[in-house]
């Protein structure tokens, strides 16, 4: 009886994980870079312009420039970003996938064979899906962003206030943001992902400051928030 209902409880947390997965995590990959690059004429109407377009309402930004950090977003750029993004989900389905192996071969070795076979395929979807989601996204979400842009690379250009920052993108959007509207900083090789209000994904570039420099920024950046750059 108690297997069974672990065995429920997992499947459970299974469904769950991907459901948020699916729909927090490729969702806000869907809107994140590509409700960066909305075009400006979008319309003002309820539901039709992106939350990136109505950010910078109300928000001002006073002071000189500190940091600006410019750069286009190519293939390899974007599929960075799509990697250093989906991390948190990889690692939250891989270690379910290693609990479900786990309960599967104690299953097995208690002779309860259907249960353990259960367990096992969990096991196997926990390791394999995440995988197949950014295989299947790299390149479609890419194009989509090229084709949404008039055919041609996303350029950003990212200035930094001491009150707020900037965004300015070649296709005419422009949007504006307080460092309280960041909630999290994600590192990755050659990029940060700036999530702005758990919604939006804004890249900042580690060698393209075109003002200031990468560690001047990072020192500056760790004193406007409860986030650290490393």
């Amino acid at each position: 009886m108690e297997e069974k209902e672990l065995e429920k409880e997992t499947a459970d947390d299974i469904k769950e994980a991907e459901e948020e997965g699916t729909q927090e995590g490729i969702s806000q990959e869907e809107s994140a870079v590509q409700e960066e690059t909305a075009a400006p004429e979008a319309k003002e109407s309820a539901g039709q312009t992106p939350p990136y377009l109505r950010s910078g309402r109300g928000i001002r930004i006073s002071g000189p420039m500190l940091y600006e950090n410019s750069f286009t977003i190519t293939k390899e750029i974007f599929q960075e970003y799509l990697k250093a993004f989906m991390g948190r989900y990889r690692r939250m389905y891989y270690a379910m996938g290693g609990a479900s192996f786990v309960l599967g071969a104690a299953s097995l070795l208690g002779g309860v064979g259907v249960s353990a076979l259960l367990f096992f395929a969990i096991a196997i979807l926990c390791v394999f899906l995440p995988a197949n989601t950014y295989r299947n996204s790299k390149n479609k979400k890419y194009e989509q962003q090229v084709e949404k842009n008039g055919g041609k690379p996303l350029e950003r250009r990212v200035a930094f206030y001491m009150s707020g920052l900037e965004v300015y993108s070649n296709n005419g959007a422009h949007s504006v943001f307080r460092y309280g509207d960041i909630t999290r900083i994600i590192a990755s090789r050659s990029l940060y992902v700036l999530v702005i209000k758990k919604k939006l994904s804004l890249l900042v570039l580690k060698d393209s400051f075109t003002k200031g420099t990468l560690e001047e920024w990072k020192t500056f950046m760790n004193k406007k928030g409860l986030w650290k750059v490393k």
